[in-house]
């Protein structure tokens, strides 16, 4: 799919980072929250960078995931995690998609979604 511009999220991408804000603790929480408000969005297959007008974002140097992580179907049934990117200073930096059957791009299906804690590093919730 090619990368495509927009003005912020779509209401489903919305929902889902809300949820996540909501489950985290104060500061964290409202944090991610104005970041959403903020945010402009740019979509690509398999992620929605994220620019913070006004923001100065520091040179990239890695990221980290919140706590919390999305399971979902696609479209075609398949098996999907998303991710909240953030950047060293806990500002959002993108939303990943990762599709675990197959390499192609399939749409979510956002009906599905379920927000839960992230599983440690070598442990699948599928």
């Amino acid at each position: 799919m090619a990368e495509q511009a927009t003005n912020q999220f779509q209401p489903e991408e919305r929902a889902f980072l809300e949820a996540i804000a909501h489950k985290l603790s104060g500061e964290a929480g409202q944090r991610l929250r104005s970041d959403i408000e903020i945010a402009r969005v740019k979509r690509d297959s398999d992620f929605l960078a994220v620019d913070l007008p006004g923001y100065a974002r520091p040179e990239y140097r890695g990221h980290h995931n919140l706590p919390f992580e999305g399971k979902m179907r696609a479209a075609d049934g398949g098996a999907m995690t998303v991710l909240v990117n953030m950047d060293p200073n806990d500002r959002l930096l993108e939303v990943e998609f990762i599709r675990w059957e197959s390499l192609s791009s399939v749409a979510p299906d956002w009906t599905t979604l379920t927000v839960i804690p992230r599983p440690p590093m070598g442990v699948s919730t599928w």
